[in-house]
């Protein structure tokens, strides 16, 4: 009979959930990954899943330099140095919360690649089981994702009490999706305007992140 109810059309899929912005309590990182894509993007993913089952993917995309490092200007090679050094720190706010900042000071790679699969290394299975407490926010492409900034603690042990949590929403945390807003008489496709409700800007230079997040390239 093509009209029927079923055991299995009752019982709810939970398989495809991901988590909404906010702080998330008893998370546990289900996997680390290293990946290119079919496009040869180089990334390195952290997956995590709450209480509910609910997913977070946060991907950390390899910062890609559009010439060479020795004929950028002093500027050019100044900001690129940022942004490699600002992704460390964001792999040792992970990291570190598994492994001792010692341990983790101990890994170091020649290359993107050489280096996020040393940091698999070092955390092992380390990770496996751990309640952690972590905020999730809007990225500048309306993917939710762990923040880019290490100046505010946004993952954490549960052992840590909810009192003592430094986990904070921050005034500069995005917490709802950018809106498009179309010039009144323009062309859609053409003059289309995103408002961010950050008021955070990257570094202005001829640098390119390598992850320029798709549908077709998210790591799930």
């Amino acid at each position: 009979m093509l009209y029927s109810v079923t055991a299995d059309i009752q019982k709810k899929d939970i398989s495809n959930r991901y988590m909404g912005v906010g702080i998330h309590e008893n998370c546990e990182m289900t996997s680390i990954e290293y990946k290119k894509t079919d496009k040869g993007s180089e990334l390195l993913a952290f997956y995590f899943e709450n209480e509910l089952k609910e997913k977070l993917s946060h991907t950390e995309w390899r910062v890609m330099p559009t010439k060479d490092i020795n004929t950028m200007t002093e500027k050019e090679a100044k900001t690129y140095f940022s942004l490699v050094t600002s992704q460390i720190r964001r792999f040792n706010a992970i990291a570190t919360t598994y492994i001792s900042e010692e341990a983790f000071r101990n890994v170091k790679g020649n290359t993107f690649e050489e280096f996020c699969l040393n940091i698999i290394d070092a955390i092992g299975d380390a990770y496996k089981g751990v309640k952690v407490r972590i905020k999730v926010i809007y990225d500048k492409r309306n993917f939710t994702a762990l923040p880019s900034y290490t100046n505010y603690d946004w993952i954490e042990l549960m052992t840590v009490s909810k009192e003592d949590s430094k986990i904070k929403i921050l005034a500069k945390d995005k917490m709802t999706k950018s809106v498009p807003k179309k010039l009144e008489g323009a062309d859609e496709k053409e003059n289309e305007i995103e408002i961010e409700s950050t008021t955070e800007k990257e570094p202005e230079l001829a640098i390119a992140n390598a992850g320029e997040k798709s549908e077709e390239d998210l790591p799930f």
